[in-house]
């Protein structure tokens, strides 16, 4: 396939900057309204930019597909769940404009520019206890740019599957940074993700092995300094329990919010439609459940909202992306890890329609697996930021 070469690639950093770290969800809460809707206006605007300047080569024909019946059917089915229809026609047209015109961005988005974005984008965490910190929000968690604690995680295994495609020195100090910054969110899924992308990547090098001293070195270094931290943080009081071997009491830190409790409250209306389902946003906050809490897990949203055949495009969307990864895990074992971790992320998130990094990531290594399949793109003698 002929390279063509790239116009203005300061517009792709631009758009690359604005999306990983979320700056339009970030001054919305810590600048105001104005400035993040006139950012996230400017992020899309730079997306369509970019295509009309470098013409379009590709596109993830799959999650076109997705969308479309995912907001044609929902909508159709009740439109009680949403205030307007003007807020669903912008969220139809966003979503259209990132994955039709976000994927040229991803395509030509080589792995050691995403590793940088996302590098910067964890240490936003860091900045989060410091320089921009709201304890009473997070409650002793810290998540950067990204204002959940899961979505601050999520960016840091992104971050630290791309490190086992790297050259060992610089690798090792990305699975360092990426595996604290990641325990600073406190997020259990980073922690279960985070144990079985080291126990996968045994079968790559036994070495690996030391991998789990250094997160265990890590916990050990946040418990010890919980008590410096603006505010202490009762999950990590509660691990540090566990390590000294104390007897634990049943603690809301480690138990509350049960995932199954929660999506237990919405099997009946899953139940009761499960062809079509019960409408665009019935399954987020006050839906129809009533609860501020939605449904949490990505899943039970595509069915719950718009019925099975969305999730079953979805479903075969990740499987194939699976496969293809598995063919290349000895090459390429971030393509694996990265769906791994977004296929159990899924798990405990009913935000992917609105999140456009997590969109751009999945769309990244739908473009390496297909379009770039053998493209070396981390030089195993030297490293550099520029391309």
């Amino acid at each position: 396939m002929e390279n063509k070469k790239e116009t203005f690639p300061f517009i792709r950093y631009l758009i690359l900057g604005l999306i990983i770290w979320n700056f339009p969800g970030f001054t919305l809460v810590y600048v105001n309204g104005v400035l993040s809707s006139l950012l996230s206006y400017t992020s899309y605007a730079l997306i369509l930019i970019y295509v009309l300047l470098n013409g379009k080569t590709g596109n993830c024909k799959e999650m076109l597909l997705f969308g479309a019946l995912y907001f044609l059917i929902s909508i159709l089915v009740s439109q009680a769940y949403i205030k307007d229809l003007y807020s669903f026609y912008v969220s139809v047209i966003k979503y259209f404009i990132i994955v039709w015109g976000g994927y040229e961005v991803v395509k030509n988005t080589s792995l050691k520019e995403l590793w940088f974005f996302l590098f910067i984008g964890s240490l936003s965490i860091l900045g989060n206890i410091s320089l921009f910190p709201n304890p009473i929000a997070d409650h002793g968690r810290y998540s950067g740019f990204y204002l959940d604690a899961n979505n601050g995680s999520l960016i840091c295994l992104f971050g630290l599957a791309l490190s086992f495609s790297m050259v060992k020195s610089l690798g090792l100090f990305s699975k360092l940074n990426f595996t604290f910054m990641g325990l600073l969110t406190l997020s259990r899924t980073f922690m279960v993700i985070w144990v079985l992308y080291n126990l996968i990547s045994l079968k790559l090098d036994i070495k690996n092995i030391k991998l789990f001293v250094i997160g265990f070195l890590t916990l050990i270094l946040l418990v010890t300094f919980n008590d410096f931290l603006p505010v202490k943080n009762p999950r990590l009081e509660e691990i540090g329990a566990l390590i000294n071997g104390d007897s634990v009491r049943k603690s809301s830190a480690l138990d509350e919010d049960s995932r199954e409790e929660t999506w237990a409250r919405y099997y009946d209306d899953l139940m009761e439609k499960p062809f079509f389902g019960n409408g665009y946003q019935s399954f987020l906050g006050y839906g129809v459940v009533n609860s501020q809490w939605g449904v949490h897990n990505t899943y039970l949203l595509i069915w719950g909202e718009s019925g099975i055949i969305p999730l079953v495009i979805f479903l075969i969307f990740l499987f194939k992306l699976t496969r293809l990864s598995l063919k290349q895990f000895k090459s390429s074992p971030h393509f694996l890890f990265i769906i791994f971790s977004l296929s159990l992320f899924f798990m405990t998130n009913h935000n992917f329609m609105t999140n456009e990094y997590a969109f751009f990531v999945l769309m990244w290594v739908h473009s390496g697996l297909n379009e770039r399949p053998n493209e070396e793109e981390f030089p195993k003698s030297r490293f550099s930021l520029i391309a």
